[in-house]
């Protein structure tokens, strides 16, 4: 659908804000125990080189949306060529006859096809693109009919070839550059992603309800340590800690999951509501881990090693997971406007994130003696007061607030933030499981969805995306190994392969649509060179090979 009007577009600081928001989520909350397994001075360098390489990607992702763009409006000018000649030739007109014309199609037309030639100025070449529509099929029937689903610029509004005006998702730049065999590996890829997705996000949630509600501690079980799953939830009843998980797992999945059968948007005002609620909670989490740091005793706070090459690969996994959001950049960068200088914002963000994810990490390893695989959850009170360390929620805020306060402020800090991830990921669950329902349709589905029965059309795909990642959540509640093998494997290939593949085809199929006159890409990424993207793919199999050797070792 055309986009005509400026009511769907922001400024580039909301767009900045948008993808801080995306970036950030609960593969931060797995960094603290990363880190802490791996050594600080393991965990710096890692983090740093990552978040450059997936910001190289990134560049990589937005070059690729750029150059599909120039290729789209490039066919759609030729599709409304083929049918202006094929009118002359019904119409029995000659040349000039048609030269007088004055219908719209022709002076669409002309304005679609007048491209400026470089000279020896500066000026790149420009031309007026006809914007947004349904896809190739839906422009042919729209310039048939003369319908107005297709917007015609201004010429003081002149576009670049490759500029950025059209959303065209992941899947869609898959199918244009690369291959039958490589757009069905797109879609495997993206669809495990999406799977590992879905289970820690279960697994989290479960988690966090488990802790929030049980309340038994075995007066002989040290305060830092990770209860058993076998301890009782309740004192005086059967029901074990591990079968509490499962049960609020299968709560969550079975009230929530269930939006994956319909579809739903994430609006602005969830969009407002959980980036305000997940700002509170780590900027709390943040001062509440510098006040332990200030006011503990050095005994009771962490004393992580310096590097752990054993941790390697959790960290590794957790890293790119953190990092993660090409595959929603297309829906995101599409609608900034202007975007001069995007390149500049988005080296910002990551700047930003990068320092954001070692404060948070770096705080929580030395305030705390042991992490939780979730660092939300070391957020609870122990209650038990036979500890030497106390109540740490109630020790670290009866520093900044008066002693009367703290049992109060106690309980509602700690509500909050071990219930975090179930107010935000509660809101994400049904737009991934619907994400992920929709790429099993395109991936299995060959025949048109509406000639399918009622079972396949609107439950089959829905309980494929919600019944393989709940049985993987309740098989382990590991969260950092989820998040390991999540972002080792099909995180790697999402956020390293596909984008440097996507780069490569794009740049040779940008080529090949204009021959003669080569247009300038305004977006082509910074890292230019064929190296950068064989650095990337090399960096990304020599990746998951080390990850898988040290898996592999880890079990011997």
């Amino acid at each position: 659908m055309a986009r005509d009007s400026d009511s769907s577009t922001y400024p580039p600081s909301i767009g900045l804000i948008y993808v801080f928001n995306l970036i950030v989520g609960t593969g931060a909350l797995t960094l603290p125990a990363a880190f802490a397994n791996a050594g600080w001075i393991i965990s710096l360098c890692v983090i740093l080189a990552l978040s450059a390489i997936s910001y190289m990607t990134l560049t990589f992702v937005v070059e690729s949306m750029a150059a599909a763009n120039a290729i789209v409006r490039n066919k759609r000018a030729k599709l409304l060529s083929k049918k202006e000649s094929m009118d002359r030739l019904n119409s029995g007109q000659d040349d000039s006859d048609s030269s007088a014309s004055s219908s719209p199609t022709k002076s669409l037309l002309e304005r679609v096809k007048v491209r400026k030639k470089r000279s020896s100025h500066r000026n790149p070449s420009i031309y007026t693109a006809i914007m947004q529509s349904e896809g190739d099929d839906h422009l042919q029937s729209s310039a048939i009919n003369g319908t107005s689903d297709m917007v015609l610029l201004s010429p003081q509004n002149d576009l670049e070839e490759c500029d950025i005006q059209e959303t065209i998702e992941m899947g869609k730049l898959a199918s244009m550059f690369f291959n039958s065999a490589g757009s069905v590996l797109f879609f495997v890829c993206i669809t495990i992603y999406l799977y590992g997705d879905l289970a820690i996000y279960g697994a989290a949630v479960g988690k966090s309800l488990r802790d929030t509600a049980c309340t038994y501690f075995p007066i002989d079980v040290p305060c830092n340590e990770t209860l058993n799953g076998t301890v009782a939830c309740w004192e005086g009843y059967d029901l074990s800690r591990d079968n509490a998980y499962r049960l609020f797992l299968s709560i969550f999945v079975t009230v929530i999951g269930a939006f994956g059968f319909f579809n739903v948007q994430k609006t602005l005002f969830l969009q407002i509501l959980t980036g305000i609620v997940r700002w509170t909670a780590f900027i709390a989490m943040i001062v509440l881990a510098c006040i332990r740091l200030l006011s503990s005793p050095k005994e009771d706070q962490g004393h992580p090693s310096v590097a752990n090459v054993n941790g390697l690969p959790n960290l590794f996994g957790a890293c790119v997971y953190s990092f993660m959001c090409h595959h929603s950049l297309p829906s995101l960068l599409t609608p900034i406007s202007p975007k001069r200088g995007l390149y500049k914002l988005l080296a910002l963000d990551y700047i930003l994130i990068a320092g954001f994810y070692l404060l948070l990490g770096l705080t929580g390893i030395f305030a705390f003696p042991h992490l939780e695989d979730l660092y939300t959850l070391n957020f609870v009170p122990n209650r038990c007061p036979h500890g030497p360390s106390g109540n740490l929620t109630a020790t670290v805020l009866a520093v900044v607030v008066p002693e009367e306060a703290v049992s109060m402020a106690q309980q509602i800090m700690f509500y909050f933030l071990t219930l975090f991830p179930v107010f935000t990921l509660s809101t994400s669950f049904p737009i991934i499981t619907i994400t992920l329902r929709n790429n099993l349709k395109q991936l299995f589905l060959r025949k048109d969805e509406a000639d399918h029965c009622f079972f396949v059309r609107r439950l089959l795909f829905p309980l494929l995306a919600l019944i393989p990642p709940t049985v993987l959540a309740i098989v382990t509640s590991d969260i950092s190994f989820l998040v390991g093998i999540t972002g080792s494997y099909a995180g790697a290939g999402v956020q390293y392969v596909i984008p440097a593949l996507l780069a490569f085809y794009a740049r040779r199929e940008l080529k090949k649509e204009f021959p003669q006159d080569q247009v300038r890409n305004v977006f082509a990424s910074p890292f230019k060179h064929v190296c950068f993207i064989l650095f990337v793919l090399l960096w990304a199999g020599a990746s998951i090979g080390f990850v898988t050797y040290n898996h592999v070792m880890a079990d011997k």
